[in-house]
């Protein structure tokens, strides 16, 4: 600051050049011959500032000289200068509180540290405490985390570019759904877009200041570093002082990768109200927009098993609940297979009703806010109402997939399991077309944003997209026999592997954050899953319980 002074003068218009700059009328735009020089603020002084400069309380006991010596005498000023304290600018560093183990100015230790046993001079501190070897672990650890904290800023500006093509992903979806539905769709499609770019934007923001939070730290590390590097082993107290501000810098670096690793990545997502059609004058949004963590590391916060038997089962069967599926009011609705029945349960995860069936429930699927479809072993689809009570609407013929797994419900078409084959219906029961999707056998299904999620049973999870075009993504060592299926509102893939009881997570770029593992009860074999939004929390099935396991989820 104070050495770049050598320019010409413009001042009154003068070409004459000027040796020394005066640095404040520099910082301002201005261009005055210095005169004097401050070698405690390693600044070049005008004859005004330096008059300035001797009447401020902060500066006035500060001793110029003749701006000859600004050089030499900053070298010994930086060498022997008391350095000043970051809660009181104006004070020098001049204790040691061995309690907290940090430096601090005498205002500090008068007003925070007066209750604190261990406090002495910087003298004492520096020749009693302070060893090389502290200082060469320091530098050691510099580096690592200064690596950490780059990786993080690197997975921070990834994210930024995964945002947008999440938000132009779901632009697109928006202006499909817009296209297909005239006039009154194009006023619902702009409001939402409108809540997606303000909901993008405000994510955007967020990882924008992380970022530059991270850039900060990786930069105040380096300036920290230099200041300690500069020390020399003749003044012990100011490289004692250096040492723990280099210390302390650190043990922030460390605390700022600890808040920002174990969120994962912030999205965005959108939750498609797929029964538009239907219900086009009722409808107030096309989906929901919000902001969503993915890769989040969700754990099992608590545990708790249902009882969904009822007094009107069969006395000698135990429930199989066989398929689950979530309704728009947040209750669910259970498949019993050995019951012969579909059962209720609300949004505080009580068996409410139940309605018995003319068949054995092989799937089950949501088909609007109150409507379901019920898939029976003799290639039937029940269409249930869930009114004040659950009635049928009316029941559709197939020709195949009744006695097989898996069924849901997508663009009003069903989709339905045949093994190894989707066999695709319109609600008339008319078959559209057959799509091969698994390897061995096709298990639970479910929809998300416009897309089939199969459970093959050695297969993974396999996804068909819109257009029909099939991707098995969601492949991990960790999934060796997928039965049963839900996702989250958020995006998150939730697995359920039958041989080793456990359910799989995976991220939407297919990338697998961890399991979670359940205490299943003893003797018991998980067939399906479901997933709460309302109480985030997942509902396991079983193939011969009469009980269900609700598994409340945290982060």
């Amino acid at each position: 600051m104070a050495e770049g002074g050598n320019q010409p003068s413009i001042h009154d218009g003068s070409d004459a050049d000027i040796t020394f700059a005066c640095t404040p009328c520099s910082e301002e735009g201005s261009r005055e011959e210095a005169v004097k020089y401050c070698p405690e603020c390693d600044e070049y002084l005008c004859s005004t500032c330096s008059k300035c400069h001797l009447k401020m309380k902060i500066s006035r006991d500060h001793k110029l000289v003749e701006k000859e010596k600004g050089k030499h005498e900053s070298k010994i000023t930086k060498a022997t200068a008391k350095i000043k304290c970051r809660e009181h600018p104006d004070r020098d560093i001049e204790m040691y509180c061995g309690t907290h183990d940090m430096v601090y100015c005498l205002m500090c230790i008068a007003t925070e540290h007066r209750s604190c046993g261990d406090v002495t001079c910087l003298t004492d501190a520096a020749g009693s405490s302070f060893q090389q070897n502290e200082a060469d672990r320091l530098q050691e650890e510099y580096e690592s985390i200064k690596e950490v904290l780059t990786v993080s800023e690197r997975k921070k500006k990834e994210n930024l570019i995964l945002l947008e093509e999440k938000r132009n992903t779901i632009e697109k979806r928006l202006q499909e759904i817009e296209e297909d539905l005239v006039e009154h769709i194009k006023m619902l499609s702009k409001q939402d877009k409108t809540n997606l770019n303000k909901t993008y934007y405000k994510v955007k923001e967020e990882l924008e200041s992380d970022i530059t939070k991270l850039n900060r730290k990786i930069s105040e590390m380096g300036k920290v570093r230099g200041q300690f590097q500069a020390t020399t082993e003749v003044n012990q107290e100011n490289r004692f002082v250096q040492f723990k501000l280099y210390q302390q810098s650190m043990n922030d670096a460390k605390n700022l990768h600890a808040q920002f690793e174990p969120n994962g990545q912030v999205s965005i997502d959108f939750e498609e109200i797929t029964s538009v059609t239907g219900q086009l004058m009722e409808v107030k949004c096309l989906g929901k927009i919000n902001a969503a963590r993915i890769n989040k590391k969700r754990k099992i916060k608590r545990q708790k098993e249902i009882n969904v038997r009822m007094q009107n089962d069969k006395e000698k069967e135990t429930c199989r609940i066989i398929d689950m599926c979530k309704l728009d009011s947040g209750a669910c609705i259970l498949a019993d297979y050995h019951n012969k029945n579909v059962k209720l349960i609300d949004t505080n995860q009580n068996v409410k009703s139940h309605f018995e069936l003319e068949g054995y429930p092989t799937g089950i699927c949501k088909t609007g806010r109150n409507e379901i479809a019920v898939k029976l072993n003799n290639d039937k689809i029940d269409v249930l109402s869930l009114g004040t009570c659950i009635s049928k609407v009316r029941s559709i013929s197939i020709v195949k997939g009744g006695g097989c797994y898996g069924m849901t419900y997508r663009d009003l078409k069903f989709w339905i399991g045949t093994g190894t084959d989707i066999n695709v219906y319109d609600t008339n029961g008319n078959l559209e077309k057959s799509v091969s999707v698994a390897k061995v056998a096709i298990r639970q299904m479910t929809v998300y944003q416009n897309s089939v999620y199969v459970a093959d049973y050695n297969g993974g999870v396999v996804l068909l997209r819109s257009d029909d075009t099939i991707k098995t993504k969601f492949q991990d060592s960790k999934l060796t026999s997928a039965v049963g299926i839900c996702i989250s509102t958020d995006g998150t893939v939730y697995a359920l592997d039958q041989r080793y009881n456990a359910i799989v997570m995976f991220s939407q770029d297919g990338k697998c954050p961890g399991q979670l593992v359940p205490k299943i009860p003893s003797g018991k074999c998980p067939e399906s899953l479901c997933y709460d939004s309302k109480n985030d929390c997942i509902l396991i099935g079983y193939q011969s319980s009469d009980t269900i396991t609700v598994l409340h989820l945290s982060d």
